[in-house]
C-alpha cells in the first residue's frame, strides 16, 4: 500500500516540475521579448511578470488541472487494460462459446478504450499538409493557421 502512495507522491512532484517549467519557459520567453525591443534585462523581467499575471495562482491551477488529468488517465488506462487481459485470458483459456463472445467484448472495450484515451491525449487535431481536421474528441475548434503558417496566437503576437 506504501509504494501506491510513493507513485502518486512520484506523479505529483513531476507533474509539480512540469509546470514550473513550463512557467519559468514562458515568462523567459516574454523576458526576452521586451529585451528586444531595448528594455533593460530588470525592467524586462518586471513587465514580463506583470503580463503573466498572478504566477502563484496560476501554477496552482495548472497542478490541479494536471494532477487531476494525470490521474484520471492512469485509472483508465487501468481500467481498460484490465478488460483487454480478462477478456484475452477467458478468450484463451474458456472454450464455451458464450464465454468465449463475453472475452472478445471485453478485449474490444479495453482495446478501444486504451486507444481512445491516447487519442484524447493526442490532442483533437492532427496536421496533415499544413492544414488540420478534426478528431471529434472535444468541442473545441480546430487551430487555424493563415497563408504564412502563424496561429491566432502568433498573429496577435506580430500585432504588439
Amino acid at each position: 500500500m506504501k509504494n501506491i502512495f510513493n507513485l502518486f507522491q512520484h506523479r505529483s512532484e513531476s507533474v509539480e516540475n512540469e509546470v514550473d517549467e513550463e512557467l519559468r519557459f514562458h515568462i523567459d520567453m516574454q523576458t526576452t521579448a521586451f529585451e528586444d525591443r531595448g528594455h533593460p534585462l530588470q525592467d524586462s523581467r518586471e513587465m514580463a511578470n506583470a503580463r503573466f499575471g498572478n504566477v502563484d495562482k496560476i501554477r496552482t491551477e495548472c497542478i490541479q488541472i494536471s494532477s487531476g488529468k494525470s490521474l484520471l488517465i492512469w485509472v483508465l488506462n487501468s481500467v481498460f487494460l484490465i478488460s483487454l487481459v480478462i477478456g484475452l485470458l477467458l478468450r484463451v483459456l474458456v472454450s464455451e462459446t458464450h464465454i468465449d463472445h463475453v472475452g472478445d467484448v471485453l478485449m474490444m472495450i479495453g482495446g478501444l478504450g486504451i486507444l481512445l484515451v491516447y487519442a484524447k491525449q493526442a490532442g483533437p487535431s492532427f496536421c496533415r499538409n499544413g492544414k488540420p481536421f478534426h478528431l471529434g474528441l472535444q468541442n473545441s475548434v480546430p487551430i487555424s493557421f493563415d497563408e504564412q503558417g502563424r496561429t491566432p496566437f502568433d498573429r496577435v503576437r506580430a500585432d504588439e
